[in-house]
């Protein structure tokens, strides 16, 4: 190994370093308490649940089915390395996670013979555009085993070697099992496809290969195993609910990548970078990358939770295309390679300093600790209404003492309605409230993202049947009072 290839892996080395600090951050999502609260469900009764462990909703929907039983086996290992090693040894699963994704990019890179002067830069660009998707969920394991499957396929395209193809519908067995996100993945998968048999007819002239019999087995697999996980054709029915489900007006995942400007800064110049790159595609040896780029580029604009599957995916066919495309520039590997190294390793320095890097433990701020001690504490307990952020947290702090009225899981989608005239006292909020015989209300002073305050808490402070019992910086904490 020459001089040059030791300076790129050490680049390399401290980029991919800089990234797992700042993926290592304290536990924010407020979807992961209940992720591994039914990972631990499922472990201890042995089995799928089939409607809510919880006892919250009435699940008998494809919405509550698909996620009651689409992410079961992610929940299961999360809840595992929470059980083995603790909060922090989730956060450090997270980190490890999102890094070798990154490092699968390089792989790849390396595979289509992308220098330096681009598979680096794309790799910082890459892990900027996804920093914001640290979540601990099941959604992990998708970008994973979306990685590993199309290093499988530029393995295969570049050595033609068959057991990297008949990998593929093994990573799909277990992603059928272990998040949603199998079903993006079966598109890309049929995407690939199509454009690798299509190259093989203008090479060939014929469709008739054993090259594309081989490629159309590995896609029917991969689509078979998909169909036969335990939510079946359920998956495909809740993609078509999707689109009529109020919940998609609620939640930031749902979200288009502009909406949420600024923070999809560096996605964007991903996907200026991605136009730029597209005349390199046009290419009967490329068509497969640019068809799959294309299309999930598209998709990617719709929704903020499809960011990473794209970027992920495009990262190494965009370096690629870039690097056939100025084949001409020239540059210094040294220079480049330095100046990674130095840039990132200023950065590294920058999150220690400000102790934004390599962070253990939970962000308290975001979740109603004080008022779960207090109810732990008084011994209270019974129905509770609740705001969907703190549900899950509700759920695995509190299980059997308090009964959410909702949570991120949503299982029953009509109770959005209820929920919305609730948090706003509308005449028909009120009724709802009553209707719904809460012992306990545990409501934020108002919505995080908008500054807006909850007519909620007013309404509850003067209701003559209502109490305050505790109150922080979260919110109040208030009780029914005793007749």
């Amino acid at each position: 190994m020459n001089e040059r290839k030791h300076f790129e892996y050490l680049a390399l080395a401290v980029l991919l370093t800089t990234f797992f600090g700042y993926f290592a951050v304290r536990v924010w999502d407020i979807d992961f308490w209940w992720h591994i609260a039914t990972g631990k469900a499922i472990l201890e009764s042995g089995a799928i649940p089939g409607v809510d462990p919880f006892g919250v909703y009435d699940a008998n929907n494809v919405w509550g089915q698909t996620i009651l039983k689409s992410q079961w086996l992610g929940q299961v290992l999360l809840y595992s390395i929470y059980r083995w090693f603790d909060i922090d040894g989730v956060i450090l699963f997270r980190a490890g996670v999102l890094t070798l994704c990154l490092a699968i990019v390089y792989l790849r890179c390396r595979l289509a013979s992308t220098g330096s002067l681009y598979s680096l830069p794309i790799i910082a660009l890459s892990g900027l555009a996804i920093l914001h998707h640290t979540g601990e969920r099941p959604q992990l394991f998708s970008f994973l085993y979306l990685s590993l499957i199309f290093l499988l396929f530029d393995g295969y395209s570049r050595t033609g070697k068959r057991w990297l193809l008949y990998g593929i519908p093994l990573v799909m067995l277990m992603w059928s099992n272990t998040h949603g996100g199998a079903v993006l993945g079966e598109v890309e998968i049929g995407l690939f496809g199509m454009g690798y048999m299509l190259e093989q007819r203008w090479s060939t002239g014929r469709f008739d290969t054993p090259e594309n019999r081989r490629m159309a087995l590995v896609v029917m697999l991969s689509a078979i195993v998909l169909v036969l996980a335990p939510n079946g054709f359920t998956t495909f029915k809740h993609i078509i609910a999707l689109e009529s489900n109020p919940i998609r007006g609620i939640t930031s995942e749902y979200a288009s990548a502009w909406s949420l400007w600024p923070a999809t800064l560096y996605y964007w110049i991903f996907i200026g970078a991605t136009l730029l790159s597209l005349p390199g595609f046009v290419n009967k040896t490329y068509l497969k990358q640019g068809g799959v780029v294309v299309a999930i580029g598209v998709i990617s604009v719709t929704g903020f939770r499809y960011i990473p599957l794209f970027i992920l995916m495009a990262a190494p066919y965009v370096a690629a295309s870039l690097s056939r495309m100025l084949a001409r520039v020239k540059a210094q590997a040294t220079m480049v390679n330095l100046a990674v190294l130095l840039v990132a390793s200023g950065c590294l320095a920058y999150g220690v300093q400000q102790k934004k890097v390599f962070q253990l433990g939970v962000q308290q701020q975001r979740f109603p600790s004080g008022a779960v001690a207090f109810i732990e504490a008084n011994k209270l307990g019974g129905r509770m209404f609740n705001t969907m952020n703190w549900g899950g947290y509700l759920i695995w702090n509190l299980p059997g003492k308090v009964t959410p009225f909702v949570d991120g899981r949503m299982l029953d989608p009509t109770r959005i309605v209820p929920y919305t005239h609730i948090l706003w006292v509308t005449p028909e909020g009120r009724q709802f409230f009553e209707q719904g015989n809460f012992n306990l209300a545990l409501v934020p002073y108002g919505n995080a993202y908008s500054g807006e305050r909850y007519p909620l808490v007013d309404y509850l402070l003067h209701h003559p049947d209502w109490q305050p019992v505790y109150q922080d910086e979260m919110g109040y904490l208030f009780a029914r009072r005793a007749p």
